[in-house]
């Protein structure tokens, strides 16, 4: 099993919760920042470094005391920009990335990316995807995929499942979307499921 590094991506701007940092809104007990966390270090082997993706509430991120990292590019270019400044630090483990606002993300997604990524030796990247469709933000990377990203960005601000087919990246079948399921609207956080 490869050692890996793991990126938590927190540095959006919040606009379907009135541009609240969704890492800070209580769910649960938590903040959503730790319910990921706790999820990372259930994993079938613990990251070897976790580093937060945030441009704003960065001394409140530091307090988790894991490295917080800030997009190299102006004005929140989105979650692509998040994953570049998080590649330009990840030099060696491949990098696990899952968003802040999917708290009950499968304890198995490091596993099976990576297997499938061992499976096909080419492979420089594999995301999860379920019946309700592509989880683009739930990949796993190859250290060595940073200049294509940022090559990417710089020809415009296009997606991350369209980046990730640009790489040919693999697509591995998830059975549980609810495990996936994106807390980012007021009325998601009525829901008191846990796992």
């Amino acid at each position: 099993m490869s050692a890996f590094d793991a990126l938590i991506l927190a540095g959006g701007r919040g606009q379907r919760l009135a541009g609240k940092d969704k890492g800070w809104i209580m769910w649960d007990g938590l903040p959503l920042i730790e319910h990921v966390l706790a999820r990372l270090h259930l994993q079938d082997k613990k990251p070897e470094r976790i580093l937060i993706s945030a441009n704003r509430n960065l001394d409140a991120y530091k307090q988790t005391g894991y490295l917080v990292v800030s997009d190299e590019r102006p004005d929140f270019p989105g979650p692509l920009a998040g994953i570049e400044a998080g590649l330009l630090r990840c030099k060696r483990n491949r990098l696990l990335v899952v968003p802040c606002d999917t708290p009950l993300i499968p304890t198995d997604l490091h596993e099976r990316l990576d297997q499938a990524m061992n499976d096909q030796p080419n492979a420089k990247a594999a995301y999860a995807t379920t019946s309700d469709g592509p989880e683009p933000l739930c990949c796993l990377l190859d250290p060595l995929i940073g200049a294509s990203l940022s090559h990417f960005l710089s020809r415009g601000h296009g997606s991350v499942i369209s980046w990730l087919e640009d790489i040919k990246a693999v697509a591995v079948e998830f059975s549980d979307p609810d495990a996936f399921r994106n807390f980012n609207t007021p009325e998601i956080f009525d829901s008191k499921r846990s796992t």
